[in-house]
């Protein structure tokens, strides 16, 4: 049986925290005080991002719509549970 290892690294950029595994970004939290219209960005500090994980946006009870772009292929469980605000999801 062979061993592996694999490198994530925690970074943050504006209101996102985020990891990094083979060169692509998952955004794992966001800053509550996030408000109003969000695109969220396709990079992170040169990273492509492909997911968002489960419950990354809790509680972003001042968001009112969010825009997810192509680059993002996986949305975790209850990544935007108690954003009681949104009206409008553009994937």
């Amino acid at each position: 049986m062979g061993m592996f290892t694999l490198t994530a690294s925690a970074e943050t950029s504006g209101y996102y925290d985020y990891t990094v595994l083979n060169g692509e970004a998952t955004i794992t939290h966001c800053d509550t005080a996030i408000s109003g219209n969000v695109t969220i960005p396709s990079t992170l500090d040169g990273y492509p991002v492909t997911s968002i994980a489960g419950w990354a946006f809790y509680n972003c009870t001042g968001l009112t719509s969010v825009t997810i772009p192509d680059s993002v292929t996986s949305i975790g469980g209850c990544a935007f549970y108690c954003c009681s605000k949104i009206r409008k999801i553009t994937l």
